[in-house]
């Protein structure tokens, strides 16, 4: 997590960044928990190439590999995620192959996908990767789901998020010092 969140650097310094990405990383996996997922595996960027989609790429690749099926990727600065987000992600999957967690920013903050290799990632390439990840899945002959809810959609990518993550989160009001 050394890392993580860097576009933050202006309001919090690398510890500050860490402690956040941290508590963000632990309430999203709670939530997964919480919503009953049989399996959660770990895809570190600490522990990868640094290349966000050549590491998910790769994450993809070992779950297919050791059986799965299908793959949930949440992304892990959503601190506003519920367990009935993650629901919604997985009954759209009844309907499609490909489903779209979207970012407020046209991002993409989760991904279903069956097989868990069905779609090239294009986390960070400077375009909505919600569109590419859309655009992709219909030239495999995929008609993606997407899901839009809003703990989905707000991520923690800017100082305003951040700002607005501490006025009205409570469990991130340690945080207030910065925002």
């Amino acid at each position: 997590m050394d890392l993580a969140k860097s576009r933050l650097s202006v309001m919090l310094d690398a510890g500050g960044r860490r402690a956040l990405a941290r508590q963000m990383f632990d309430h999203v996996l709670a939530t997964l928990r919480e919503a009953g997922l049989a399996s959660i595996h770990v895809a570190s960027g600490d522990q990868g190439t640094g290349d966000l989609n050549a590491d998910v790429a790769a994450a993809a690749r070992r779950v297919q590999e050791e059986g799965a099926t299908e793959l949930l990727l949440v992304m892990a600065d959503l601190p506003y995620l519920t367990a009935t987000d993650i629901t919604a992600m997985i009954e759209a999957g009844r309907r499609s192959a490909v489903v779209i967690g979207e970012a407020k920013d046209g991002g993409t903050n989760a991904l279903l996908l069956r097989p868990p290799t069905a779609l090239e990632f294009a986390f960070t390439t400077g375009r909505p990767s919600a569109a590419f990840h859309a655009d992709h899945a219909r030239i495999r002959g995929i008609e993606p789901a997407f899901v839009r809810r809003p703990g989905l959609a707000r991520d923690i990518d800017t100082p305003d998020d951040l700002k607005s993550l501490v006025s009205d989160h409570p469990a991130y009001q340690v945080f207030r010092h910065v925002a």
